[in-house]
Order: C-alpha cells, then sequence, then structure tokens
C-alpha cells in the first residue's frame, strides 16, 4: 500500500474564450473562492488530468521498488538486500528534499506558461530521462544517483501537479478532485505492479521504459489545459535568511496538526501490516498455502474496498460540506480493523481486517487532499507547503518497516497491533483539534 496531483472551457470554466485562453495568475485571491476566471465550476477535463496525473507517477513508483529487486538479484545476490536499503534511503531524502525545493521553485516561477507547467514537463523528463541512463550502467554507486535523480525529478512532478489543486479547484469541488487523485494513485499502484511482474525477467528495460508514462502526462496537461500566465505576478527576490524563511516550513497550528495527523495514520496502518506474511505464518500460524491464498484474497478486498470509497467519499465530502468527520472516522475504522487482530487468533479474522482497513484507507485518501488544500496558510506557497504535507505521505514508508521490527522485538506481533491502533486513533485526535477547517 502506498498512498501522495485545469479547466477548459468546453466544460465549464467560467471566465476565459478561446481567444483569452491565457490569464494573469496575479488576478488569483490569496484564500479559495469560487471566482470565475480562476477556479472552474465543474471538474469536466480538469477531472480527468487530475487523475491522468496521478496514474502517470504512480505507476513508475510502483515499479522502481520492484524491479530494482530484481536488478540487484542479478547484480549481486549476496548483498541485494543492502543494495535495495541503500537505494531506497538515499533516493527517499532526495525526493523529500526535491519535493519542497520544487514546490517552491514553482511558486515563484514567472512565465507566460504559468507556475505549474514548466516543472511538470521538467519534472517528468529529468524523471524518465535519468532512469534512460539505467541501461547503460553495472555500477552500483552510479545506479543509486541515477534512481535519486529520477525521484528528484518525479518529486518536482509531485510538487506542480498538487498545486494545480488550489490553483484551479474551488472549495465546492476540492473533495471530488481529491477523490479523482487518490484513485488515480491506487490504480497506478495496482497497475504499475502487474507491469512490474511483466519486467521481472528483464528489469532494465522496465526501469527504462515505464517512466514515459510521466511524460506523456505532462504534456497532455500542458496542452490540454488553459495558460494562466505568471508572467505579471510579484516576486519577492530571495537571498540569505529571507531564502532560508522560504525553504522552513510554517508555522502554522492547523498545518502541524493535519501533518501529524497524516503521519500517523499511515504509520499506523503501514506499521501493523509491515510483515503480513509473518502475521499470517508466525502469528496466526499458517501454513504456506493458507498464506498465500490469504494474501491474495487480502489484496483483491483491498483494490476494490479502498476503490470503491475513495470514488464515493469525496463527493459526499463536497456534499455535506465537511472533511474532518471523514478522516476522523478513518482513524476509528481503521483502529477497529487493526484491534481484530490484536484480540483474535483465527486467521479468518485477517480478511476481515484488510475490509476495514480498505474502507479507512479508501476514506482518508479521498478526503485528505481536500483537507491539505483547506488548511494550506498561504496561497501563494501553495507548491511549497504541499511538498511538506507530500513528505508526510513518503516518510511513514519509510519508516514503517523499521518501527514494526522493533515493536516485534519488544513485544511480537501483539506489540505492533498495539502500536498501530493507537497511531490510528492518535491520528484522530490531531485532525479533531484543526479549527480552519470543519
Amino acid at each position: 500500500m502506498s498512498t501522495q496531483i485545469e479547466p477548459p472551457t468546453a466544460t465549464g470554466a467560467t471566465g476565459p474564450t478561446p481567444a483569452a485562453e491565457t490569464r494573469t495568475e496575479a488576478a488569483a485571491p490569496a484564500q479559495l473562492a469560487d471566482q470565475p476566471g480562476v477556479y472552474t465550476t465543474k471538474l469536466g477535463r480538469f477531472g480527468l488530468l487530475t487523475l491522468l496525473g496521478a496514474l502517470s507517477w504512480a505507476i513508475p513508483s510502483a515499479n522502481y521498488g520492484t524491479l530494482s529487486q530484481s536488478l540487484f538479484a542479478t547484480m549481486d545476490p549476496v548483498h541485494k538486500v543492502k543494495m535495495v536499503a541503500i537505494l531506497a534511503t538515499v533516493s527517499s531524502i532526495g525526493g523529500s528534499l526535491a519535493v519542497i525545493v520544487g514546490g517552491l521553485l514553482s511558486d515563484r516561477t514567472r512565465s507566460v506558461y504559468g507556475k505549474r507547467k514548466p516543472w511538470l514537463l521538467a519534472g517528468s523528463l529529468l524523471a524518465a530521462g535519468s532512469m534512460g541512463a539505467v541501461w547503460f550502467t553495472t555500477s552500483f554507486p552510479l545506479l543509486v544517483v541515477e534512481f535519486t535523480v529520477s525521484q528528484i525529478g518525479l518529486n518536482i512532478m509531485v510538487a506542480a501537479l498538487s498545486a494545480l489543486l488550489p490553483d484551479r479547484v474551488g472549495k465546492a469541488l476540492l473533495g471530488r478532485a481529491s477523490a479523482l487523485a487518490g484513485l488515480g494513485n491506487l490504480l497506478g499502484g495496482a497497475i504499475g505492479g502487474v507491469i512490474a511482474s511483466g519486467f521481472l525477467p528483464t528489469p532494465k528495460l522496465g526501469l527504462v521504459i515505464v517512466p514515459w508514462t510521466m511524460v506523456a502526462a505532462a504534456v497532455a496537461i500542458c496542452l490540454l489545459l488553459p495558460t494562466i500566465s505568471s508572467q505579471d505576478a510579484p516576486v519577492e527576490r530571495l537571498v540569505g535568511r529571507r531564502l532560508l524563511r522560504q525553504l522552513a516550513p510554517p508555522a502554522d497550528r492547523d498545518f502541524w496538526l493535519v501533518f501529524g495527523g497524516r503521519v500517523l495514520f499511515l504509520l499506523g496502518l503501514l506499521t501493523t501490516f509491515a510483515y503480513q506474511l509473518y502475521i499470517l505464518t508466525d502469528h496466526f500460524g499458517a501454513d504456506a498455502a493458507v498464506a498465500q491464498s490469504m494474501i491474495a484474497l487480502s489484496g483483491v478486498i483491498l483494490a476494490l474496498g479502498a476503490g470503491v470509497f475513495t470514488v464515493v467519499m469525496g463527493p459526499v465530502s463536497d456534499k455535506v460540506k465537511r472533511r474532518k468527520p471523514f478522516v476522523i472516522g478513518a482513524g476509528v475504522v481503521g483502529a477497529a480493523g487493526v484491534s481484530l487482530l490484536l484480540t483474535s487468533h483465527n486467521v479468518a479474522v485477517f480478511p476481515i481486517s484488510i475490509a476495514a482497513l480498505s474502507v479507512a484507507y479508501g476514506t482518508f485518501i479521498s478526503v485528505d487532499q481536500a483537507l491539505m488544500v483547506e488548511v494550506l496558510p498561504d496561497q501563494a506557497n501553495a507548491a511549497r507547503d504541499l511538498g511538506f504535507l507530500t513528505v508526510a505521505n513518503s516518510a511513514p514508508g519509510v519508516l514503517a518497516p523499521g518501527l514494526a521490527g522493533l515493536l516485534v522485538g519488544i513485544g511480537g506481533y501483539p506489540a505492533v497491533f498495539a502500536g498501530g491502533l493507537a497511531m490510528t486513533l492518535i491520528s484522530g485526535v490531531f485532525l479533531f483539534f484543526v479549527r480552519r477547517v470543519r
């Protein structure tokens, strides 16, 4: 499980005509509001492009882990685990820094093509181009550099893509747009896994080809999305302490409550299921055949449940004009699913727990993006601040395996379940105290 995004005149953008498709970003208001010429009143083509954008980077993201493992197993079977760990750590650090710095650069870009389009295209080309070099590389240090540069490019694209939502979508449609981005992530992960399995015999070929999905999506977004020029928007010159202040996260209470809630929710679920094979065999005592069938069944349940709730809950949150009940409720449902593992040694509860997880995860990612946009303290730094919140999405994936291993050492798998249960519940407490969003 992995979790982490503009209006055509034909589908309801209320301001421009085809002859005046380029607008100025300086006209955008400081706070979200449905204003003609700035925010779309119907998702239409923008919604499809949101889905396409999320899908385009989720597919190669799902490929990187699987195909790198296949590649290193061929290169050095003895040290393959160590090589994968080094690669994942270094590239994750590079990607996390890139999403923040890339967001800051995007916010401050002044061009006739707007703030986001240049970085969408540049990031996708950097990601795909650097992976192309893998084909000619046999050195492990060089592979680490190439993977890291690709992650930097991918996260620059993600920073610009995520900022399209606050740029173009008003509060009334944020839930729907968030649901489409979440659905793109889910589908991309599933499709990416299938594609990766097909390239296992030739991992380098898959690593070279698949990232071009990002370039194709970036080109489509740049061509099909009306341009909002940022050429005349004011920009502050950043040097010295001003630059450091801009690179620092916002000192905003609600922002950090959402950050903490997101980290705890995802970390709780990922820690609980970090070693699902070992949970089935060592905790529940299932044999290999039962464990294999349970994992396969759970994968289907997770995909279907999360997919349905991702599509449904975002629009529902728009209709009731609420975000917090959905993300808090997701934490409660997730905790209920984890509690089944804690209170029973019957292996039959495992798929039931996964079903609860699918409801919780689908609901959370459907509304989470809208919640993040609404809690942004400063529209002028939207991409940078969303970059920090994106780190809250990636950090749990890095931390969960180590934390789960630590908890197993302390108190076995019951300690893992208790930790996951506590984190998912506490995530709801964090989000309950957010003030700016209902």
